[in-house]
């Protein structure tokens, strides 16, 4: 073997960079069509809007998981790595910068504001782009593409003129969701819809020909009172049949307006008569068109009432809701006010009350586009969606399809192919985001398409399911007539404590500036694939990175383990020892080797369920318990270290199999192993690197010999449970007997020669015996700890007990005290504020050891009291 300084720990802060430029290098992660199977991943292009957040480094992991392991297994991997402009969200951030510096955007003017745009893109596209990277991301980084290009301004700009000339596309004056704040229309699915208590005001409106009478109206909007254009009714509400085409006098515009009838209004809801304002509400303008009613526009794109407002022009909705409110109480107009629940709209990304407004708007046919999409997504399994429930979301979606708003009052993004002058001055629109995003599939492969497309994988949060994915669904088929993807998966959402989404613009994400030096990417990547089980959102805790690092470690230390292998040397003595030791060799790698096929054939399906956490947890469970715990143990003892070159080659091919498959997990450690991973003559160093290897292909299982070895495993764990919790020190050897436990008539399965060795080694026993059929050891004596596995039942002889009954209930003393100083240290505020993560960790960290100290001493307690008593 050829020496090499090995560290105690892997230093990934050192070595992951060194890894990833080496990768990237190479090109090992570019791709060009050729004779291969193409798979084929589109990243969902981050905003640029700031840094990532934990939910970007879930979506990405598990992404780069899936490329790595179809690179293993021989496809012509292509991850395409995309940033998004972001229209709204990334002018929002510049226009608050530029008024923290007392400018706006009118006053520095469209180019200098593009050029300050760029600069921003230019800045945090190098923060998510390293980001990425750090992380481990294999895209192919020469396909990198901008949402803004040139080249797909171009293709948006054809999609548009193509729309608009098939007759797709019209310019509408209309009802619109506005954001004040933003300045800018937003689509319905751009708006989020939260669950809040607010009142509803109970106003009289004084019937014209007798001002003694009125009609209650139940309003949540007092504000808009001055737009009022009728007061409307249900046509069989018997309360106000007789005043149905009367007029009422408007408080305070003391305006006169028309009550009518329509089916809309909901008899049971406040006083069963409601205000019809038609400029401010989508419904009420739907009704207005109905009846022929007048549309007076009473908000401006402030959020401030207007002329028509009289009295109260200029003032915001919410200031004009509180003074017209106290103007109606001093005028006896207010009868009263009830609260009640309600979902409140709010624009997405300014997190601003969205104000409904009139508006010249380009909008998109959805009906006439969707026809071939909604045909093709309810066939069985056309686009495989995971998790299945996807599906009636995706129904629903379609059931309930508006025209799509695609203009925005913006001038950062897509501009709309028309421009034209107001007020000397010239308007500029873009388009919606998402009208470029919804192309994208087409547009980053639009010469090589044939080999590219459909696109293998897309996974993504369900968040975006309504914004993008159904739209690149809805663009695929009729554009192309062809489905974009052949598979999508949903991964869960990252929440914070509170259980809110992770997101840049509520800051609610740790920094990964810190997480990514307290703990590198292997074990972050690791934390947060245990912490997501497939399609289910997760609230995030920064204790799984510790699990991570736990699992890096093991390899490590395996690795460290391997490495002290050494070659036997050509004597008698040695020769004497291969004879002994070849065939309880030759038997316990034949059934790890069976166990670790067996493994594969499980992984390989569990990957196509894209079962990601279950896939990690499973093949490091093996890798701790079978291969470290059981075989690499064994090989240990009983060779003392010292191996045929035969053996240790098995040993060695069968180390580098199980890097091949953590490594789409556990990419850099994997790397730096298998790059140092070789012996005498560099037999087994390929220059070739890991990422680029060969995924092992299933083979056929020796059931027996696995169920064989399952046995062992569980006796041996029965073994060190009993030493634990009785303080048998693994000097002392033992005596195990075995019988059936249910069916006496039935001969119990022999332990063989072989395995009573590798038990007698592992187990550190005097002997294991197959006690006669119809001889049972007394369970009820205290001479015997039993244990039962299936239909065999266990004796262990108990040695002699020395237990110090006086020392446990010493120590269990001493760690309550631990823990109770632990816990008041996680508690104090200033502590959390001002120590280091890292100490804080460390704090976590000893109260879970306490905790588990703790436990074992109280069950070990227990234990003893019994044994003692029998």
């Amino acid at each position: 073997m050829n020496s090499i300084q090995i560290e105690k720990e892997y230093n990934f802060n050192k070595n992951d960079k060194i890894i990833y430029n080496y990768w990237e290098k190479n090109q090992y992660f570019n791709s060009l069509p050729d004779n291969r199977l193409s798979y084929v991943v589109i990243m969902p292009p981050p905003n640029i809007t700031g840094v990532l957040h934990m939910g970007h480094i879930l979506n990405n992991t598990i992404q780069d998981v899936l490329t790595r392991k179809a690179r293993l297994e021989g496809f012509n991997t292509c991850w395409v790595p995309g940033l998004d402009h972001a229209s709204i969200a990334t002018e929002h951030k510049l226009i608050t910068e530029l008024k923290q510096k007392g400018i706006s955007k009118e006053k520095i003017g469209l180019k200098r504001f593009f050029k300050l745009a760029t600069k921003w893109k230019i800045k945090y596209s190098k923060t998510i782009i390293k980001q990425l990277k750090q992380i481990g991301c294999s895209c192919d980084w020469q396909r990198l593409k901008f949402s803004l290009d040139d080249n797909f301004s171009k293709s948006v700009n054809k999609i548009f003129i193509k729309l608009y000339k098939d007759g797709y596309l019209y310019k509408n004056y209309g009802i619109v969701n506005w954001d004040t704040k933003t300045q800018t229309a937003l689509s319905n699915e751009e708006i989020q819809y939260k669950r809040c208590r607010v009142k509803l005001y109970y106003i009289k409106y004084k019937l014209k020909t007798d001002n003694k009478k009125y009609i209650l109206v139940a309003t949540r909007r007092p504000e808009t009172i001055f737009a009022d254009t009728a007061l409307c009714v249900n046509p069989t509400d018997k309360r106000y049949l007789k005043y149905i085409n009367k007029k009422v006098i408007v408080p305070i515009s003391a305006k006169e307006i028309p009550i009518i009838a329509d089916n809309y209004v909901d008899k049971q809801f406040g006083s069963g008569c409601v205000k019809i304002t038609p400029a401010h509400d989508y419904n009420d303008k739907l009704i207005a068109e109905r009846h022929n009613l007048e549309i007076i526009n009473l908000i401006d794109k402030n959020g401030k009432l207007n002329k028509s407002g009289l009295d109260f022009a200029g003032k915001s909705v919410t200031n004009a809701r509180r003074q017209i409110i106290d103007f109606l109480t001093t005028n006896k107009s207010l009868v009263k006010i009830k609260e009640y629940n309600s979902q409140i709209g709010y624009s997405e990304r300014s997190n601003t009350e969205v104000e409904q407004l009139l508006s010249y708007q380009w909008v998109v046919k959805m009906k006439l586009l969707v026809k071939k999409a909604l045909h093709n997504i309810h066939k069985k399994d056309i686009i495989k969606l995971y998790p299945k429930k996807i599906k009636n979301k995706i129904k629903d979606w379609f059931l309930n399809l508006k025209d799509w708003n695609i203009s925005r009052q913006l001038w950062w993004g897509h501009r709309i192919p028309e421009c034209y002058k107001t007020d000397k001055k010239v308007k500029v629109e873009v388009l919606d985001t998402w009208f470029s995003a919804w192309i994208w599939p087409i547009v980053i492969f639009k010469n090589e398409l044939q080999y590219y497309y459909p696109i293998t994988e897309l996974v993504t949060g369900d968040d975006i399911l309504f914004f993008w994915v159904i739209r690149m669904i809805i663009a695929g088929f009729f554009f192309l007539q062809k489905k974009p993807f052949k598979n999508i998966y949903f991964n869960g959402i990252v929440k914070d404590s509170n259980r809110l989404k992770m997101s840049k613009s509520l800051g609610n994400s740790p920094n990964l500036k810190k997480i990514f030096n307290l703990y590198g990417a292997d074990s972050i990547r690791c934390g947060i694939l245990i912490m997501a089980p497939i399609g289910k959102d997760m609230v995030f805790n920064p204790d799984t990175f510790l699990i991570g690092n736990k699992i890096k470690n093991k390899i490590w230390n395996a690795f460290k383990l391997i490495l002290t292998f050494h070659l036997t040397h050509k004597n008698k003595k040695n020769k004497k020892t291969k004879r002994e030791n070849l065939e309880i060799n030759n038997y316990m790698f034949s059934g790890i080797k069976n166990k670790f096929y067996l493994l594969v054939k499980l992984i390989n399906k569990l990957f196509k369920k894209y079962k990601l956490s279950k896939v990690l947890i499973i093949i490091y469970n093996f890798f701790k318990k079978d291969f470290c715990s059981l075989f690499l143990e064994s090989t240990k003892r009983i060779n003392y270290y010292k191996l045929t070159y035969s053996f240790l080659k098995k040993i060695y091919k069968l180390f580098r199999n199980l890097l091949i498959i953590l490594h789409p997990f556990i990419p850099f450690i994997t790397e730096y192993i298998w790059s140092l991973l070789k012996i005498k003559n560099n037999i087994f160093h390929n220059k070739k690197p890991l990422l680029i290897q060969k995924w092992p292909t299933e083979k056929k299982l020796n059931i027996n010999l696995l169920n064989e070895f399952k046995r062992i495993n569980k006796i041996l764990l029965q073994i060190r449970k009993f030493r634990s919790i009785y303080q048998i020190s693994n000097k002392i050897k033992l005596l195990v007997f075995c019988n059936n436990n249910k069916y006496q008539d039935q001969p119990i399965q022999p332990i063989q020669p072989i395995q009573q060795k590798i038990l007698i080694l592992l187990g550190n026993l005097k002997t294991i015996k197959l006690l006669k059929q119809n001889k049972n050891k007394n369970n009820k004596s205290n001479k015997y700890y039993t244990f039962i596995l299936a239909d065999e039942i266990y004796f262990i002889k108990r040695p002699k007990a020395r237990f110090d009954l006086k020392q446990i209930k010493h120590e269990l003393s001493y760690y309550n005290n631990y823990l109770d100083k632990i816990i008041l240290t996680l508690t104090n505020s200033s502590f959390l504020k001002q120590a280091p993560q890292k100490i804080i960790n460390l704090e976590k960290q000893k109260k879970r050891y306490c905790l588990n100290k703790i436990k074992l001493l109280k069950f070990k307690l227990t234990s003893i009291k019994l044994y003692n008593k029998n």
